[in-house]
């Protein structure tokens, strides 16, 4: 008899089992069945020809979600460093958060303070005489007490640990301030023999050197910028004693220095009176001595216009033609040889004069004064204040 049709499928399935090629081509119809019809073209071509372009988008940034927050996990629970196992890899991130905040708060503090100290003390030591500060600053503790303190350690040490003020060593207005506390301690602001010394060096406010808004609180014959930069000193007739301090070289915005009719006394330093912005320079009536570093200071204080360096019996030099272009000189003709002298006795026009005018610029000083005053020693009111005694800093030797 003829084959019926369920024996045609056994016979067919029979040889599929028999035949791996058959068995291969039958698992691969099966698993076509299973397949999501968006997915036929990828599984056959590599394309995504079934699905639209915003399902796309979303399985793009599905994949890139997954991978950002592994990447977060990693970075939360990964320490930086290997894996870590057992009790530690359970402990880490807690410990982490607490311990952060106090290990960086007591440090800061010393670091700032620490940094101030050795630079601020650095910056003193470059203007001041070497052998007038110690060699670090932790031996200026103490040193308003000691007998033996110089005015440069009674100075730093104010500056550096009492000043309320507390300025930052990147203010330029640092070492301005120690130069004038310098010049309180060394030049008889402290001793008392000061005529004026309203608000210098006030223990109680402290206040600044410039005072504020108004002029509250600014020291007697300290001038300043808006900048709040020293400008002007004038303290003459105030009974200023000692020598010019070297320190004043701090002071590179200042354009007046008048220290006249005072009892200062010593040779002149040149880098205390040779700033870039010095205009008027009055040292007249003291007892310097030593010879004017003149070619020095016109050197560096190319804008000074007027000097009056007269009635300083021990002061003497040569005045070179690069003063011709002054404004003012006064100065004590006959201290100063071989020039500036009188052409004859009777003659009111000096020889510097003369060279003045055969300078090619054909330029001389519009006042030029040869003094025949004797100075007057300043004096101070018979009824003074006698100030109590205090420890103001004894002048290192050689300085």
């Amino acid at each position: 008899p003829p084959p019926t049709l369920e024996d045609i499928e056994k016979a067919r399935q029979s040889a599929a089992a028999t035949d791996p090629l058959r068995q291969a081509e039958a698992q691969a119809e099966q698993n076509k069945k299973k397949l999501n019809p968006k997915f036929a073209d990828l599984q056959e071509t590599g394309q995504w020809g079934g699905l639209n372009k915003w399902e796309k988008y979303g399985i793009c940034l599905l994949t890139l979600g997954v991978i950002g927050v592994a990447i977060w996990l990693g970075i939360q629970f990964g320490g930086g460093g290997g894996e870590e196992t057992g009790e530690n890899a359970n402990t880490g991130p807690q410990t982490r958060a607490p311990t952060m905040s106090p290990s960086m708060t007591p440090t800061l503090s010393p670091t700032v303070t620490g940094y101030r100290l050795t630079t601020g003390f650095s910056m003193m030591k470059k203007i001041s005489p070497s052998i007038a500060l110690p060699n670090n600053p932790e031996a200026l503790k103490g040193a308003k007490t000691r007998s033996g303190s110089t005015p440069q350690m009674l100075a730093a040490e104010f500056i550096l640990y009492d000043d309320a003020q507390k300025l930052s060593v990147r203010d330029p207005t640092f070492l301005e301030r120690y130069a004038l506390a310098v010049f309180y301690y060394a030049n008889g602001g402290c001793s008392g023999d000061w005529i004026t010394t309203t608000n210098w060096m006030d223990p109680v406010n402290a206040t600044n050197h410039c005072g504020v808004a108004g002029g509250n609180g600014k020291w007697h014959g300290v001038f300043c910028s808006l900048q709040g930069r020293v400008t002007e000193i004038k303290m003459n007739g105030n009974y200023v004693t000692w020598k010019l301090p070297r320190e004043f070289v701090a002071f590179t915005e200042l354009s007046t220095l008048e220290v006249s009719d005072n009892r200062m006394v010593g040779e002149l330093p040149t880098e205390a009176i040779s700033m870039p912005k010095l205009f008027t320079l009055l040292l007249n009536n003291n007892d310097f001595e030593g010879v004017f570093p003149f070619d020095a200071v016109k050197q560096g204080a190319e804008s000074l216009d007027t000097l009056w360096i007269q009635e300083n019996s021990k002061l003497s030099g040569s005045v070179p033609t690069s003063f011709c272009s002054l404004g003012s000189i006064t100065l004590d003709c006959a201290n100063f040889q071989p020039q500036p002298v009188y052409v004859s006795p009777d003659s009111t026009e000096t020889t510097f004069v003369n060279d003045c005018l055969a300078e090619p610029e054909g330029v001389s000083p519009r006042e030029y004064t040869c003094n025949a005053e004797v100075g007057v020693p300043i004096e101070k009111a018979a009824d003074a204040p006698v100030p109590a005694p205090r420890i103001c800093g004894t002048p290192a030797a050689g300085t």
